[in-house]
């Protein structure tokens, strides 16, 4: 098929290709109005995208993502002129600013993609606890062996 002169060609990573064409396939399965095209769909996705970060700029826009660590995300309040920590806390999330599970600053992160990347563990992993329970998982294997 011809493409549109409008249209750009661009490259995405196979890993990404697969992990979308898998919920491409899924979407298809429980809705009907999924676009039946793949290259379609992508696009569909994308334009929700850009119109769900139009939209956070309407709705919060004296809000933006300051940074992120691997449990907590800081969120800059421009109105009140501080930043927010928002983390996991009891398997919620929790802002460190309002001191809430349900706050302005939550909802603003439930938006963003980043939210996906916190890790919901109550207690961070150490590398040096990790480094213990290998050495323990490795005295098992080597009596295990020989015996």
């Amino acid at each position: 098929m011809p493409r549109s002169k409008r249209s750009e060609l661009i490259t995405l990573r196979v890993d990404l290709v697969k992990e979308l064409k898998a919920k491409w396939i899924e979407e298809k399965k429980k809705s009907p109005f999924v676009n039946e095209h793949f290259g379609g769909f992508v696009n569909d996705l994308l334009h929700d995208i850009l119109e769900k970060d139009e939209f956070l700029k309407h709705y919060a826009p004296f809000l933006s993502e300051d940074g992120c660590s691997r449990d907590t995300i800081y969120i800059k309040d421009f109105k009140e002129n501080k930043t927010a920590e928002i983390y996991f806390n009891n398997g919620k999330l929790y802002c460190s600013l309002c001191e809430s599970f349900s706050c302005f600053h939550i909802h603003f992160v439930m938006a963003i993609p980043k939210v996906a990347k916190l890790n919901p563990s109550t207690k961070p992993m150490i590398d040096d606890e990790v480094e213990l329970d290998g050495q323990k998982a490795k005295k098992i294997v080597r009596k295990k062996r020989s015996s």
